[in-house]
């Protein structure tokens, strides 16, 4: 096999990753063709028809995969669907989140794969049963902020085609199949495990640490082990696949040792090679063959069978190895965040160690030190420019964390799975563990609560993330390199990107993907407001902690400089304990009857060179409900925007009444464009040039409300909505119109339609 070749076909699947939109199918069949026969007649074409190759077999996967994605336009139907569980169900709080292979007659014109949500079920699901639901299905979709994880691309790197939610006639069809054995014993260990643990947090970690299970952790603990640069730990890749192995290997050599005696072919290299890579299939198996499992299970089949043909594998052999063989077995891995982060920590440690000379006695601490530099500055691209972190505590906390787990935790855990499935007592095991893991949940909250140990990136570009890709190869190149040091220098404008010198004329306006709810966040000279909070349960779980991941880490002063809840709808309130706790107390304001202080008639903030004004309610006016809602009015040099809140046309009138000068640029259309707002008297006073509208995606009260539409139409008022074109950004500087970026018209990617979004 020349090397070669297989990495331009591996190097095509990935670049074609990147492609804007797919092309037509007919002309990635040409293409093909032309290349596997160039590849056969021409020797010197090969490496390129292998490449192209490569780029065809990912977009001709991701076709078939779109083209059986449930359609936009059946939106919110609702019908009977008939189907096997498949993998382990995943509750969160009320919810059960599982997926669903589709079968008997409405197979066809069904997804092969139906990602179900189910609130409050009153049924125990097990993994190869199959069930009758009545499913209301919509294509899938994920809100789109930036910086924010991509839910459409992570369905699609499962092969999800659409997700849905029970809406009633839950019936068990069968009982669970030969098909789900394996997720069965998993989520038998997994209950197990929670049932004999007595912290929620250990028992979670046990389950990611032995099951690959993840679904127990809580959202507090997975920004925990992502804030400390630990949260690898939770993949079952090399240290656990290695452990087993190894210990079988041994174990197995010495037990299997009289078989020589019977044949004299065997070796006791072989036997232990074939006991290793048998309890690493089964612990792959056992693990639900997640990616960096079955990475790490390639690479230590390929290094044990070298070693049985006592013959050398190059490590970076292995690793393209066990590359192509997950794109050939899963086209779509690429889409996965997983993906790059298992293959570029591995390709990472090959780059900097397989060309250095090994160093007998050189100890495991020195080694173990080494190695988490090299990922750190490896990675550093990636953590930046993908999460927008730079994680320094990331050394000191694996230091601390990869020795606990390696040698306390993993054994440990290992015994306590092989107990359970012998059905042995492992009660005594269990209270070995939850020391090691209080400890290792201790040292991480600790360095966590250290300032300089996560810092918070944003505003770094492509070129800058491309120079520090260059930089950190460069730095940890092989012997011999010339001028490595210099290396250093093309990762500093990813680490110390420019700073932005905030402009007091300029009023930037972002209204975030929230779905249901609304969140929109005022800026100018270096000052934040944000006007209402978005959906969360008002206690902190909430989605502005994630639209907003600077907030968290800021040390000095406050985040935020002001926090308004113009009503108290939970997709607009829902994040105010947090927004509050980024704010001075002083300048919260909320709608009445929040148990706050309310937002008054005629009160004023400064924001850089505007001027936030509340034109509603009056103090003189009893609670109307979403008729008391905030209205803030924000005048400055680049323009007015009027934000509305939740009233109708009845206070509508009433501003007209009290402001008969009242006008705006920019208009936030009230709760999303119902149909008692936006009124033709209303529109005609303000003449906005452009209209905003937070709702979801496929929004089942149909807003904004038709009449909304064709009143903004006539009148010449551009709309934009979150819903189709993801969170919407406006720049109002003087003399120029309201600029606008949506974040699916920055996001030109093929797995998301642009509408026509700017």
């Amino acid at each position: 096999m020349d090397w070669r070749h297989g990495f331009a076909f591996a190097a095509g699947a990935l670049i074609a990753v990147l492609s804007p939109a797919l092309p037509p199918p007919w002309l990635l069949g040409v293409l093909g063709a032309f290349s596997l026969l160039a590849a056969i007649r021409f020797r010197p074409a090969r490496m390129p028809a292998a490449l192209v190759l490569g780029g065809c077999w990912f977009l001709v996967h991701a076709h078939f995969l779109l083209a059986e994605s449930w359609p936009a336009d059946r939106a919110g139907s609702e019908l009977p669907v008939s189907g096997r569980i498949a993998g382990l169900p995943e509750r969160q709080g009320d919810r059960l989140r599982f997926m669903l292979v589709p079968d008997g007659a409405a197979a066809d014109e069904l997804p092969g794969r139906i990602q179900v949500t189910w609130y409050r079920p009153r049924e125990y699901l097990r993994p190869g049963q199959r069930w009758r639901f009545d499913l209301r299905l919509d294509p899938p979709a994920g809100r789109l902020n930036p910086g924010a994880f991509d839910l459409t691309r992570h369905l699609l790197s499962l092969g999800v085609g659409a997700t849905a939610s029970v809406q009633g006639g839950a019936e068990r069809l069968a009982t669970a199949g030969w098909r789900g054995a394996v997720d069965r014993k998993r989520q038998y260990l997994a209950e197990r495990l929670q049932a004999e643990t007595t912290d929620l947090d250990n028992a979670a970690l046990l389950r990611a640490l032995g099951l690959a299970d993840r679904t127990a952790i809580s959202p507090e603990l997975r920004e925990l082990l992502q804030r400390t640069g630990t949260a690898h730990l939770l993949a079952i890749s090399g240290l656990h696949i290695g452990m087993v192995a190894g210990l079988a290997g041994f174990l197995g050599g010495w037990l299997l040792s009289p078989l020589l005696l019977f044949n004299a072919s065997l070796d006791r290299r072989r036997l232990a090679v074939v006991a290793g890579l048998a309890a690493g299939l089964g612990y792959a198996w056992l693990a639900g063959f997640t990616l960096p499992t079955v990475r790490a299970l390639i690479m230590l089949a390929v290094a044990g069978t070298a070693l049985s043909l006592r013959r050398g594998v190059q490590p970076a052999h292995a690793l393209l190895l066990a590359l192509l063989a997950v794109l050939l077995l899963d086209p779509m891995a690429p889409l996965a965040t997983g993906f790059w982060l298992s293959f570029s920590a591995v390709a990472v440690l090959v780059w900097a160690f397989a060309w250095r000379p090994s160093r007998v006695g050189q100890g495991w601490l020195r080694g173990l030190v080494l190695t988490q530099l090299v990922i750190g500055i490896g990675l550093l691209p990636l953590n930046i420019g993908v999460f927008q972190q730079w994680i320094p505590g990331a050394l000191p906390a694996n230091l601390i964390a990869i020795p606990l787990v390696g040698f306390w935790i993993l054994p440990l855990l290992l015994a306590t799975l092989l107990t359970m499935m012998l059905g042995l007592p492992s009660d005594w095991l269990i209270a070995a563990l939850e020391p090691g893991l209080q400890l290792l949940l201790s040292l991480l909250e600790w360095l966590n609560a250290q300032a300089w140990t996560n810092r918070h990136v944003a505003g770094a570009g492509l070129f800058a993330v491309i120079l520090a890709v260059v930089g950190a190869l460069w730095l940890m190149a092989p012997p011999g390199w010339p001028a490595r040091w210099l290396g250093a220098f093309l990762l500093l404008p990813l680490v110390l990107p420019a700073d932005r010198k905030p402009d007091a004329s300029v009023l930037e306006l972002t209204m975030f993907d929230v779905g249901d709810g609304q969140a929109v966040l005022l800026e100018s000279d270096g000052q934040r407001v944000l006007f209402d909070t978005g959906p969360g349960d008002g206690e902190g779980r909430d989605a502005i902690s994630r639209l907003l991941p600077g907030a968290g880490s800021s040390r000095f002063g406050h985040f935020l400089d002001g926090v308004v809840v113009a009503r108290g709808h939970r997709g607009h309130a829902g994040g105010l304990a947090t927004a509050a706790g980024w704010s001075h107390p002083l300048r919260v304001r909320v709608a009445p009857g929040l148990g706050g202080s309310d937002c008054r008639q005629g009160e004023v903030w400064p924001l850089g060179r505007y001027r936030l004004r509340f034109l509603h309610p009056s103090p003189a006016l009893p609670d109307l409900g979403d008729n008391s809602s905030c209205v803030l009015l924000i005048d400055g040099p680049g323009g007015r925007a009027l934000l509305t809140g939740g009233i109708d046309h009845r206070v509508e009138n009433r501003l007209l009444v009290d402001y008969p000068r009242i006008n705006a640029d920019l208009l936030v259309l009230s709760a999303g464009g119902h149909r008692r707002a936006a009124s033709a008297p209303f529109l005609d006073r303000l003449s906005p040039q452009l209209a905003l509208a937070s709702v979801d995606r496929h929004d089942r009260f149909g807003r904004p409300h038709q009449e909304i539409v064709e009143r903004l139409e006539r009148r010449g008022t551009a709309l934009l909505t979150t819903g189709r074109c993801g969170a919407l950004q406006v720049r109002m500087a003087p003399d120029q119109p309201p600029r606008v970026r949506t974040e699916r018209g920055r996001r030109r990617q093929f797995w998301h339609d642009s509408y026509g979004c700017p």
